[in-house]
């Protein structure tokens, strides 16, 4: 056998079932971007009212806490610029959101169990709008910034 007490075969457990939940998120994100792929493949893009839609996200997640560990989430919006007439995007609303859930879960799942911090800010940079989803968590470890955006890296 592997493990040859009751210690390393807990161990061996923990790392077992770790493995495991891993993989389940690796299934399940290969599978919503395939599915991701087909839908936007047929669906027509809209115009998205950013403020709107982030102010809207961010009141759900403040209300999803109760079943969460407590974070403070902050939103803060930057007052555009002369002639800006609002945050617009256009693109795929529920999109859009999924990215903006997936950013502010992972975020609240690297807080700190105590004074958990979540600022979430809109801002204008030239044509382009920026969101920005900042915690107090260790943050990505300088080896993995490369990777963050490669499809299914975890």
């Amino acid at each position: 056998p592997l493990a040859k007490n009751d210690t390393s075969r807990a161990r061996l457990m923990e790392i077992i079932q770790h493995d495991v939940k891993r993989l389940d998120r690796l299934i399940t994100d290969i599978s919503d971007a395939s599915r991701l792929d087909a839908e936007l493949a047929r669906e027509d893009a809209g115009t998205v009212d950013l403020k709107k839609f982030i102010d809207d996200l961010v009141a759900v997640s403040r209300e999803t806490t109760r079943n969460k560990k407590a974070v403070e989430i902050e939103l803060k919006v930057a007052k555009l610029p002369a002639g800006a007439k609002g945050y617009f995007v256009v693109g795929h609303d529920l999109r859009i959101g999924q990215v903006i859930t997936n950013l502010i879960e992972n975020a609240r799942s690297f807080v700190p169990d105590e004074h958990g911090h979540i600022a979430i800010s809109l801002a204008r940079a030239g044509k382009f709008n920026i969101i920005t989803v900042d915690d107090n968590g260790p943050g990505i470890r300088a080896e993995n910034i490369d990777r963050i955006f490669e499809r299914f890296y975890t």
